[in-house]
């Protein structure tokens, strides 16, 4: 009796908690991309306006920095919205009964098909970084003339941390004979975070998933993309400038691979950039030579060309997360051959990426008090959508959805018999809510023009930064190499999305961030 009721109890938590879920629609792409570190103009020109661009030097000069920095996201619910639509999931299996519309089915991942669960997702990314800047006025060859590099190191670390509250795990039930193999198959595993991480395999299904995995925290360390500025200030006078300037960047940081679902990345997904600089400056207000109030402005417009990488798609006729499904293989007379892997295996394919444009832009009050220097102010950013163009295809006439059909006959020969509209979900419903089970005519092939290329591409960000620092200049050191020393931070939050809402389409990353700046003027 008591076994009785807490089996009920558990059934009951979780319709409760799948009934709470079936107004979040699950939805969201395959590939997250933030800003790129290198590209932060808040964290690059703070505290160091008072050491370039000078008036009035008649001769070459320079002014080299060393930045270590920290910055680490927050609103984690915004990232998980972005992969899922949601920051919770549902997992139960077929033979639960009232399993909610927008439950995962567990069959898919070898768990039990009385099995159920709750997932509660917080992503969250970590940066360390050592920013190395550096500028040479060229003054001695033409007045305003100028070079600026910025290279980063960076440490990363990404975690899509994923919670799970196992309500059922049907250990002890296995998929019926014919469904998964000719004979009844255990569960592979009694919890649903095992799955992701790429080791799990049962029944027919023997080779395991290969990308968009989850396997606890990935971290990676690199240069971030070298950013190159070769400019002219053709009004360079002692109340201020104005310049404009040619730009490039140099993708050192790391390319992605989709291994996994949160893949870190060092940089800007490895995209040669090439654009143009705009920097202003205006001196406000002076006071007997001790005092100065200026307002700066910075401006860089990039385009990224082409970088060839792997992106995981979902099949455009299936939905969201369709690429987790499991797909049977035929050979080429259109017989199935007995093996069953994951769609991402196979839909997971070589591509072309490009941006065409990102604009970085910054507005800064300088306030300087002899050695003392206080900057304040906003940094924008915004990047359009990325343009995908596939390199790869899926084999024409080899896999086909298999859904929740068998893979064996009761006459003990293996089943061509596929399910083209299976969803994530399991079945899917026609318009007058009949359920969709097997084709009519199998086996129906899954083709390269099947799949949702938005699916692996991030659309438009748009974020806000405001940010602080506080610094000293040893300006009337005696010293050959003038040093100076300040420390910042940084507020970056979402531009677009409103609070309360869940849009996909608009992704963002909100993060704070604190930096040490030391460097000397020679």
């Amino acid at each position: 009796m008591n076994k009785t009721l807490l089996l009920f109890m558990h059934i009951l938590i979780h319709v409760t908690m799948a009934s709470s879920l079936c107004s979040q629609q699950l939805q969201g792409r395959s590939f997250f991309s933030p800003r790129s570190q290198s590209t932060n103009l808040a964290r690059e020109m703070s505290g160091w306006y008072p050491h370039i661009y000078q008036y009035g030097m008649g001769t070459n000069y320079g002014s080299i920095v060393i930045n270590p920095a920290y910055a680490h996201s927050v609103r984690p619910a915004r990232i998980a919205e972005f992969l899922f639509g949601t920051d919770t999931l549902a997992i139960s299996g077929s033979t639960i009964e009232n399993r909610g519309p927008e439950d995962i089915l567990a069959d898919y991942f070898g768990l039990s098909p009385q099995f159920a669960s709750v997932i509660n997702i917080t992503p969250k990314i970590k940066n360390l970084m050592v920013n190395l800047d550096g500028y040479w006025g060229l003054d001695k060859y033409c007045k305003g003339l100028y070079v600026r590099i910025h290279a980063p190191l960076v440490w990363t670390r990404w975690d899509v941390q994923m919670w799970e509250d196992i309500e059922l795990t049907g250990q002890n039930i296995p998929f019926a004979p014919l469904y998964m193999d000719e004979d009844a198959v255990p569960a592979a595993t009694n919890t649903f975070l095992d799955v992701l991480n790429g080791s799990i395999r049962f029944g027919q299904m023997q080779e395991a998933l290969a990308y968009g995995k989850v396997n606890g925290a990935q971290t990676k360390t690199g240069i971030s993309d070298v950013q190159c500025t070769l400019g002219w200030n053709f009004i360079l006078e002692e109340r201020g400038h104005f310049g404009l300037s040619l730009r490039a960047a140099v993708p050192t940081g790391t390319k992605p691979e989709s291994r996994f679902l949160f893949e870190p990345l060092v940089g800007n997904g490895h995209h040669w950039e090439l654009g143009v600089g705009l920097s202003a400056l205006s001196l406000l207000w002076e006071k007997d030579g001790d005092q100065a109030l200026s307002f700066c402005v910075e401006l860089n417009m990039m385009y990224s060309f082409a970088s060839k990488q792997k992106r995981s798609f979902d099949l455009l006729p299936n939905g969201f997360g369709s690429r987790y499904m499991l797909v049977k293989e035929f050979d080429e007379n259109g017989n199935y051959t007995g093996k069953l892997s994951p769609l991402i295996n196979h839909t997971t394919l070589d591509c072309k990426v490009h941006i065409d444009l990102q604009c970085d832009i910054l507005f800064m009050f300088s306030y300087t008090y002899n050695g003392v220097v206080f900057d304040i102010g906003y940094n924008g950013w915004i990047r359009s959508r990325e343009k995908i163009a596939l390199d790869g295809c899926i084999p024409k006439n080899r896999f086909a959805l298999k859904g929740i059909q068998n893979v064996f006959f009761n006459t003990g020969q293996l089943s061509d018999i596929t399910q083209s509209t299976a969803t994530l979900h399991g079945n899917n419903l026609s318009e007058s809510n009949q359920i969709l089970v097997a084709d009519a005519a199998p086996p129906v092939f899954i083709n390269t023009e099947d799949l949702n290329l938005h699916s692996a591409g991030a659309w438009r960000m748009l974020t806000h930064k405001i940010f602080a620092y506080l610094g000293y200049s040893w300006f009337e050191s005696t010293l050959r190499y003038k040093p100076f020393i300040g420390i910042g931070g940084e507020i970056e939050f979402e531009g677009e999305n409103e609070r309360n809402s869940v849009q996909v389409d608009k992704p963002t990353m909100s993060q704070l961030g604190l930096w040490l700046k030391v460097g000397f003027d020679c």
